[in-house]
């Protein structure tokens, strides 16, 4: 086993440290931003002013925090992997009913109650792709794959962190119980934006991907019978995360990534 060299063209070497501190300050921004508002979580969406407000300014300014720091510090392979980690079939096929369910999601949406919201949801969908991408999925994930830490524990820690991100929403109004479900979602919906990314060694494919999933939860939502096809996707996908947690440990368990490639740890 090898360790990486570092680069001479960072300002800082990535470390968990220093994305902790990145993550503060996006939240600093972001819930300060939404939360000065007045508007409650839950009329975040009402009208295309309380979505500028509480959702498009608050991820604009966090996506410039994330820029300005990635120009500053010069990390390396935060967009792109050093080289493309294997994806099973089993891992390729979860992929594939995930974009089923933002499909069906999409097709179930209460259009007719969208009205001039359109352009706000789309714009705040494509904000909260790149920036919360950039964060976990770049500048996170690439922190963690430092001191030769296993893939597989660098996938759970990265989902999980980004599943407690969403207990900041106890700030803006939600009551815990919803909190934690939000946790627990989110925390599987990090699963599987890291396979996406996983998928073709690029964060954009995770950005575009997260940027439709949310879109499709902006939009008003069903009600009556279809609420319920809702509620199977965000069961079925918990379960299918769970899956492929236990597939990523099984087989990641003794490979890291490094600047260098994909390294085989040594047994023991």
């Amino acid at each position: 086993m090898s360790t990486a060299t570092p680069n001479p063209s960072w300002r800082v070497a990535p470390s968990v440290p220093v994305a902790a501190g990145v993550f503060v300050a996006y939240c600093v921004v972001f819930i300060g931003l939404a939360g000065s508002s007045g508007i409650g979580y839950d009329n975040w969406f009402d009208t295309s002013a309380n979505i500028l407000r509480t959702a498009v300014l608050p991820l604009a300014a966090g996506s410039l925090l994330l820029i300005l720091f990635l120009l500053w510090a010069r990390w390396d392979f935060v967009f792109r992997d050093p080289e493309r980690l294997p994806m099973p079939g089993i891992l390729k096929a979860l992929l594939v009913l995930y974009l089923v369910f933002i499909v069906a999601q999409f097709a179930v949406a209460d259009w007719g109650n969208v009205g001039d919201k359109l352009l706000p949801i789309l714009a705040a969908g494509l904000l909260v792709g790149f920036a919360e991408e950039t964060l976990f999925r770049g500048i996170i994930l690439r922190s963690l794959r430092t001191k030769m830490r296993p893939e597989a524990w660098v996938m759970l820690l990265s989902s999980i962190w980004f599943g407690a991100f969403h207990l900041t929403n106890i700030i803006t109004g939600v009551n815990p119980i919803s909190a934690v479900v939000q946790v627990l979602l989110a925390t599987a919906g990090g699963v599987f934006l890291y396979m996406f990314r996983r998928f073709r060694g690029l964060l954009v494919v995770p950005m575009v991907v997260h940027a439709l999933w949310d879109t499709s939860l902006f939009l008003p939502q069903p009600t009556g019978s279809l609420a319920n096809v809702g509620r199977v996707i965000i069961a079925v996908v918990v379960i299918t995360a769970i899956i492929a947690i236990v597939v990523m440990i099984r087989r990641d368990k003794r490979i890291t990534v490094t600047p260098d490639g994909v390294q085989t740890l040594d047994a023991g």
